[in-house]
């Protein structure tokens, strides 16, 4: 219990209160440095298969366990001995910093043992995965690097280096963006978003200390993105996510050459591709193919549509916008059948009502039209799976708006590796997600 003196001046009962709040954490990370070090040479009894003070010829020969010799390679129980301690650096947790002591086993060579201790302590391990949990979490709702060491900084663990935090980060690099998948879907949909990256443009200047520097320019690059989605299970996954220096046709086929080789092709299940109709995209499809239908995004095609739509000068705003929905009206109706033949009709009625009048508007509904009703033939097919699912890259839209959420904020990113770590947190939330619905 906490004594106040008996003297005629006040009592400061927040800095009272603050002391025996820190000898209470203090006594709390004592404890549990004491209990983490009781745990590891637990582990380490196991490993050797005897306790303290015990022969080793009591061990069996044949036993083999966690451990394994760094200089002969041996793994067997019976050539470990224990060797002490090894300093350690306190392990910085959210309740502060844990002094622990790290048990050493040597081997009857003279080689010192590698020891497995299942992930509770790493190599040069120095932050807990409690506070990596906390970082990125704090980089998943795209908090800076300056206000996560603010935040830190009001912990018991004190501020964390800008440089720190920034490889925290980056460890969820380790989301590979080439990883196999692990079933084919049937439906592909296929997108690329642009963002902004700082990058050394060849010019050099000097900072003040008279020191040669890279100067950075502004670069727009693509993040080429495939989901593949199952119709029927509603389920939806990021196959693949690689960052580009353009959207041309080179850069897309390095992209899809890696779907291929991870199995996504007709033969294994894949019926359909969405895309945009991107020159680049359409042309590396003829190069790399997966032997599906291609379906041209249906919301693309409307947009480039009502883009080409001409009307008079003279009128009013909202006279512009009636005018406008009007000819959409009758654009739409033509996907909105629910036959095919219903749907071909309605496409030359709508040809012949606006070919002298919206010239442009037709030719951009004529061209590629064929590839806007590929999902009729789907539906004969399937009947269970949802048109939702097979005509509009909607669903990787949604995913889109996620990145645009993080990048525009930004500005600008400085570095690959962040934007890479960026990335992958967007990935992995959109995963979790899905898992939880």
């Amino acid at each position: 219990m906490a004594s106040i003196p008996e003297t005629c001046e006040p009592v400061n009962a927040r800095a009272l209160f603050e002391t025996q709040l820190n000898e209470a954490v203090q006594n709390l990370c004592q404890t549990i440095g004491a209990r983490l070090t009781a745990v590891l040479v637990a582990i380490v009894s196991h490993m050797v298969g005897r306790g303290h003070y015990v022969r080793r010829i009591k061990v069996s020969k044949r036993l083999r366990r966690e451990g394994k010799c760094c200089r002969c390679g041996s793994t067997r129980s019976r050539r470990f001995s224990r060797n002490g301690f090894r300093r350690r650096d306190p392990l910085i947790t959210i309740w502060g910093e844990v002094p622990f002591a790290l048990p050493r086993v040597r081997c009857k060579c003279g080689g010192s043992v590698k020891i497995d201790f299942g992930g509770l302590i790493r190599a040069h391990q120095r932050i807990g995965d409690d506070v990596d949990a906390q970082i990125q979490h704090l980089g998943g709702i795209a908090v800076s690097l300056r206000q996560m060491s603010e935040w830190f900084g009001h912990l018991r663990i004190g501020p964390l280096a800008l440089r720190t935090l920034t490889q925290r980060l980056h460890l969820l690099t380790d989301l590979d963006p080439n990883r196999e998948a692990e079933d084919v879907p049937p439906v592909l949909q296929v997108d690329a978003v642009w963002v902004t990256l700082l990058r050394a443009n060849g010019r050099v200047q000097r900072d003040r200390k008279g020191r040669k520097r890279p100067v950075k320019g502004r670069f727009k690059l693509p993040i080429m993105i495939a989901m593949g989605v199952w119709p029927d299970s509603e389920r939806r996954e990021i196959l693949l996510w690689r960052m580009g220096e353009n959207e041309g046709a080179e850069e897309w086929v390095k992209f899809l050459e890696i779907l291929e080789d991870q199995g996504i092709r007709g033969e294994n299940g894949l019926k359909l591709i969405i895309h945009d109709g991107g020159k680049g995209l359409c042309s590396a499809l003829q190069t790399v193919w997966f032997d599906a239908e291609q379906q041209r995004c249906l919301f693309h095609k409307l947009r480039n549509i009502a883009k080409a739509i001409h009307l008079p000068d003279g009128l009013t705003r909202k006279q512009r916008t009636r005018r406008r929905k009007k000819i959409m009206k009758d654009f739409k109706q033509i996907w909105e059948a629910r036959r095919y033949e219903t749907a071909l009709r309605r496409y030359l009625k709508v040809t012949r009502l606006y070919r002298v009048t919206q010239p442009e508007a037709v030719a951009t509904l004529r061209r590629d039209f064929r590839a806007t009703v590929t999902y009729y033939a789907l539906e004969k097919q399937f009947p269970s799976w949802e048109r939702k699912y097979l005509r509009t890259t909607s669903h990787l839209e949604r995913f889109n708006r996620n990145i645009r959420h993080r990048t525009r904020p930004a500005n600008a990113y400085h570095s690959d590796p962040g934007l890479t770590a960026m990335m992958a947190q967007v990935v992995r939330k959109f995963h979790d997600a899905q898992r939880q619905q």
